[in-house]
């Protein structure tokens, strides 16, 4: 099916619903349920979209931007979405793939060694690419293991990819990106060729089946401005009262589910006033500055466990709000203003 621009806005404009069904890393995964999308960030996912370039996603922790990939995977009824999570020992490489060399090197010493592609594992990237394409036109690259487990019938499909907190990678981790992101292709080194087999260039995609790729950032560092050239930027701020109430009431339901409570019929919600009230707490201990600031993650526990306590007493809420024990005063000082 070909796209226009706007393909986000026009699926919201449309009465889309957002899909039941979504997969993460090939498990399935309520997250993204009852996430709400602001226009701005509608408008920055239809740009990237239009220009086949990643979204780069910040803002304060907690605030919801891993959760925004989960939630475009649902409104575009894309059911297949890869999250790579970033550390400070993470290599570009292992978005694609990883090698392991040790083992294989085992095997051989055992006399058992199998085919190279069986040393082989694809990660997030990697099989957003390979399953863009028709297994023909990526059939150098599964070798092995690989060759057998690929389903020959199945047909190309588009994906999410999000790459979580890339701020937390070495210095030289976006800047090794750079070619990837620019082709939307990777090889594999450790295959035999001259050069190695590579998956076909991003303009050999059809624009339908391109992977959407969103990267979050705390904006812990500064990022290379080759890097950022790279991307479609969008910041989230912390929502005001009125947008915050309303995340509470739309995210009940799948933060329920998340804890293991089966929830049937009408979506949940607080007793009157009660989520006005827990908003209200949270950005008067937000004003308080504390040293940790409860984020939409927090409020949502709080919400959770006030459905669970079956009241509408704040004070149950303490522990979910207040991570360091220095930040326990101006919670209460908090706590009393509001009762005020």
């Amino acid at each position: 099916m070909a796209m226009t621009f706007g393909e986000l806005s026009r699926a919201l404009k449309n009465g889309a619903k957002p899909a039941v069904a979504l997969n993460e890393n090939g498990r399935k995964t309520a997250r993204g349920s009852g996430y709400l999308l602001d226009k701005e960030a509608v408008a920055a996912v239809d740009v990237a979209i239009e220009l086949g370039r990643p979204l780069l996603v910040s803002g304060e922790p907690g605030v919801g931007k891993t959760e925004l990939g989960y939630a475009v995977a649902r409104m575009l009824q894309i059911p297949e979405l890869y999250l790579h999570s970033v550390k400070s020992t993470s290599d570009a490489g292992e978005l694609f793939y990883t090698y392991d060399a040790l083992q294989r090197l085992r095997d051989s010493q055992l006399g058992k060694a199998g085919d190279v592609g069986d040393y082989v594992e694809f990660r997030a990237m990697g099989r957003a690419l390979l399953s863009a394409h028709r297994r023909s036109e990526v059939a150098p690259l599964l070798r092995g293991r690989h060759a057998e487990a690929w389903d020959n019938a199945a047909a190309p499909r588009r994906s999410v990819v999000v790459i979580d907190e890339i701020d937390k990678a070495p210095k030289d981790f976006p800047n090794d990106l750079l070619h990837e992101i620019e082709s939307m292709s990777f090889r594999i080194k450790e295959y035999p060729g001259n050069p190695p087999p590579e998956t076909p260039s991003f303009d050999k995609i059809e624009r339908s089946l391109r992977p959407l790729v969103v990267i979050t950032s705390n904006e812990e560092r500064q990022l290379p401005d080759a890097f950022l050239r790279r991307c479609v930027f969008h910041e989230i701020p912390f929502p005001d009262d009125k947008r915050l109430e309303a995340i509470v009431n739309a995210g009940l339901a799948n933060r329920l589910q998340r804890m293991g409570v089966k929830v049937d019929g009408d979506p949940p919600k607080l007793s009157d006033g009660t989520a006005a009230r827990l908003v209200a707490l949270t950005l008067k201990f937000r004003e308080a500055q504390p040293d940790k600031k409860p984020g939409i993650a927090e409020i949502m526990d709080a919400a959770a466990l006030l459905v669970g306590a079956g009241g509408s007493d704040l004070s149950v809420v303490r522990p979910a709000m207040v991570k360091l024990k220095r930040d326990g005063v101006l919670f209460q000082d908090a706590m009393r203003m509001v009762k005020n």
